[in-house]
């Protein structure tokens, strides 16, 4: 049987063994992992890809477990994609999220793969899209993608996604001026957590402030309006509203269209984002193999040549 063929039927060793393959360097694993995206790609599933961003802090990983939980309780199919920060310096990373949603990732019903950022823009790891195409095929109903958290530049991960969800802790209402413009724009939810105990009142006031600042922000006729919910990861309230509203959402975009163009457009992006990093890599080598590159450097150092001069002459060099 093909790892295809394996994919298909949900099996979770050819599921492990597909996004290892994705994620590698190696140029047979790159080809190899090509032609399987190619195929997966034309046998999709139903699952529904949901983002959840957050500042570190607002217990995004407490809520995805306790989320988690309550859909696999329900008996749906969970795939779990965490992206853990890269080191700057090593390359290496914590890939702790196994261990923070150790009760989770016992069910047989969930996979959950953390995998390295390796410093990538965006708050997702290369292989993100890849990995979220294999459990889609695989028959999983959601797949949730957690990014770093690293602030606005995750904005290109509601890229990936069905639904973008935006988590924020009490408290952290003042901080919409700031973000108006930026990340709030992208979110269809913003899920307010740790509404519970002495937290519970701020939770409810930061709640508010969203929900009033929702007005100032444009929104399509066609689009689901914007959600904002109350939620507690540790008495794990709030859960059957996020599941509706995720679900309301996903219906409306179909009906509408906005689904079907969304999904379009992310293939769009997609497509353009490799061919840049297609280019960036000849790019790189060329001036890695260029022998006379410090040679040209010097001579802008030494004041012989112009910085934008010598920019145009390695660019000629590069083109050809």
């Amino acid at each position: 049987m093909s790892l295809v063929d394996k994919i298909l039927k949900g099996e979770r060793a050819a599921i492990a063994k597909a996004i290892t393959l994705v994620e590698s360097s190696r140029e047979n694993d790159k080809q190899e992992s090509k032609e399987l995206i190619s195929k997966l790609i034309l046998n999709p599933g139903h699952s529904v890809r949901v983002g959840f961003s957050g500042s570190p802090g607002v217990g995004k990983s407490t809520f995805i477990e306790s989320f988690g939980s309550y859909l696999v309780k329900k008996s749906f199919k969970l795939g779990i994609l965490a992206i853990d920060p890269s080191s700057q310096l090593t390359g290496g990373s914590i890939l702790g999220d196994k261990t923070r949603m150790s009760e989770i990732s016992k069910n047989e019903n969930t996979f959950i793969r953390s995998t390295p950022s390796r410093g990538s823009l965006g708050g997702v790891s290369f292989g993100t899209r890849e990995a979220a195409i294999i459990l889609d095929s695989a028959g999983y109903d959601f797949i949730f993608i957690e990014t770093v958290g690293v602030g606005q530049s995750e904005i290109m991960a509601a890229n990936l996604v069905d639904i973008f969800s935006l988590i924020v802790g009490p408290g952290s209402g003042d901080e919409l001026q700031g973000i108006k413009k930026g990340i709030t724009e992208y979110a269809d939810i913003f899920i307010v957590n740790k509404a519970d105990g002495d937290l519970k009142l701020q939770a409810s006031k930061t709640a508010a402030d969203y929900q009033s600042s929702l007005h100032y922000l444009s929104a399509s006729e066609t689009s689901a309006s914007k959600k904002v919910m109350l939620v507690s990861s540790l008495e794990q309230t709030g859960m059957d509203d996020v599941t509706t509203t995720i679900q309301e959402i996903i219906s409306i975009n179909k009906k509408s269209g906005i689904f079907e163009k969304r999904r379009s457009d992310q293939l769009a992006y997609w497509i353009k984002e490799e061919v840049r990093n297609h280019i960036q890599q000849k790019v790189e080598t060329g001036i890695r193999e260029n022998d006379q590159f410090e040679e040209m450097i010097n001579s802008v150092l030494t004041g012989k040549e112009t910085m934008h001069n010598t920019i145009d002459l390695i660019l000629k060099k590069l083109m050809k």
